[in-house]
């Protein structure tokens, strides 16, 4: 009885999840939004979830965040910058980013700042999520750097994107399946004994 109910609170979840998520892919905050940098510390990204700064420059300063476990990737940090930001900061100026961009990755150069370079691209696409407290980059070792960081920046991770839309409705068809084949099962076997 107790197994059945957890089956059925499963399914609902599912359901939900990726009900949720295809709504918000469409009409809501998984919505690919272009921002443009410079415009980000006065008027901030919104709700958006799914952002790609314009006018951004992925700078060379970074910090690294090495696994703390096996199954755990590094982190790269590096804050974003506008054009006449990063000539600023590349002529000995400090400069102030309120986006910081990061990836994950498994790449052993990248374990220090100067052996992982910014990614060729320099996209500047990517999820609003800020990465684990316990991981999060020293604001003290941006000030060395001449990058001001305000207290809560934003962080931008670099390349992420919401899941398709195909796996929220294989979740939802997932989660109806979990929530009525087991009701059906059951229904059918009370309808067989009172038959019998």
């Amino acid at each position: 009885m107790l197994l059945r109910y957890l089956v059925l609170f499963g399914g609902i979840v599912l359901m939900i999840t990726g009900c949720n998520s295809l709504i918000s892919q469409n009409f809501g905050t998984h919505r690919l939004r272009t921002r443009d940098l410079a415009r980000v510390p006065g008027e901030g990204l919104g709700d958006a979830d799914f952002v790609e700064l314009a006018n951004a420059v992925i700078s060379t300063p970074a910090q690294t965040s090495p696994a703390g476990q096996a199954w755990q990737k590094d982190h790269v940090y590096r804050p974003l910058l506008t054009p006449a930001q990063q000539a600023e900061w590349q002529a000995g100026a400090t400069v102030r980013s309120n986006v910081i961009g990061w990836f994950k990755t498994t790449d052993p150069a990248c374990s220090t700042p100067a052996g992982c370079p910014p990614p060729a691209t320099g996209q500047t696409r990517g999820l609003l999520n800020a990465p684990d407290a316990n991981r999060q980059p020293d604001h003290g070792a941006w000030r060395a750097e001449r990058i001001e960081v305000p207290e809560q920046p934003l962080y931008l991770q670099l390349g992420e994107q919401p899941m398709a839309w195909y796996w929220n409705l294989v979740l939802i068809v997932l989660g109806l399946s979990l929530a009525l084949i087991p009701e059906y099962r059951r229904h059918s076997q009370r309808t067989k004994r009172e038959l019998e």
